[in-house]
């Protein structure tokens, strides 16, 4: 008797849990998925392989229909806001962007802001010319100041014959971004009181040949590769972490980064959080398109400085699994 019992509650609860799982799913179909715009320069780049795997799995999480758009390089504001325009027209929930580059990007999303728009950047903030002002976009990014504060410290570091007058050439991505500019103040603040002299900038675009730019520029003992697509052409050419003689120092968001590390082609790698800036994104804005009274909130994501020693520990392989 108490046997049948039990079998008899066994039953009942196993039967509650279906109808539990049946009454989420037709909830779920009566409210639609919202749909999130994501515009990312060039957007099938591989150095967006961690950031989009962690968008998609956190749209999977949070029930909302990702579109990523299929854009080539967005060179400006009017670029951006042309995509903006289409999704609008598309009736999408929310934005997820990646500001590009100029002083007029921040004025045409403070536009977009004020017409009660929801929308998080990615990877940086938008660019102003005077870096005391400040708009206040919720951004999801990397402390970009500290990647290059953190790159010129491993540099320093690794200067074991601390010898004089040592020369230090730097490659960022697009000019008049908030990243670039960050990056670059975070490497000569670092480098600053040390006997490294930084000779050249150069921001690298889609479609330059990168090799012979540095060519044709003054010889350095160090290159900072801060773009990603620049550190893995100068990889690929390079010879245990030499390219014509100056060692090469890199910020990497794509798993040819890892491999030209792995094969001796890059010294020394910082790799920010691309999968948890992506994660993150989709997870503010899902609350945000949710909950009736919650605000949007920045995330800064951690960087991480990665030597080729350091790939087989299971801390790093943990990390680098988000990118595959």
């Amino acid at each position: 008797m108490k046997r049948n019992r039990i079998t008899f509650l066994i039953a009942e609860l196993i039967l509650i849990a279906i109808a539990g799982i049946f009454i989420n799913r037709i909830f779920r179909e009566d409210n639609p998925q919202k749909r999130v715009a994501v515009i990312l320069p060039d957007s099938g780049n591989t150095r967006w392989e961690g950031l989009v795997n962690g968008l998609k799995q956190s749209a999977q999480v949070n029930n909302i229909h990702l579109i990523i758009c299929n854009t080539d390089e967005i060179v400006s504001a009017d670029d951006e806001k042309e995509l903006i325009d289409e999704q609008l027209e598309n009736d999408v929930d929310a934005f997820i962007i990646c500001p590009a580059p100029g002083t007029d990007t921040k004025d045409m999303l403070a536009s977009l802001q004020a017409e009660k728009e929801t929308f998080v950047l990615i990877t940086e903030d938008a660019y102003m010319a005077d870096d005391t002002e400040s708009i206040g976009f919720v951004t999801i990014k990397p402390d970009n100041y500290q990647i290059g504060y953190t790159l010129g410290r491993q540099i320093i570091k690794n200067d074991t014959d601390n010898q004089a007058g040592k020369k230090v050439g730097v490659i960022v991505g697009r000019a008049e971004t908030e990243a670039s500019v960050s990056r670059v103040k975070g490497l000569t603040d670092a480098l600053a009181g040390y006997n490294c002299e930084l000779v050249w900038t150069y921001n690298q675009n889609s479609g330059k040949d990168t090799c012979k730019a540095v060519d044709s520029l003054e010889a350095v003992d160090y290159i900072a590769a801060m773009d990603t697509e620049a550190l893995d052409t100068l990889g690929e050419n390079a010879e245990n972490g030499y390219y014509k003689g100056a060692e090469i120092y890199g910020v990497g968001t794509s798993m040819k980064s890892v491999a030209l590390l792995g094969y001796n082609k890059i010294k020394c790698l910082v790799v920010p959080d691309g999968y948890s800036i992506g994660y993150e994104s989709v997870n503010e804005i899902a609350k945000e398109l949710g909950r009736p009274l919650y605000t949007l909130k920045s995330h800064e994501e951690a960087i991480r400085v990665i030597y080729k020693d350091d790939l087989f520990s299971e801390e790093t392989e943990r990390f680098l699994y988000s990118y595959e």
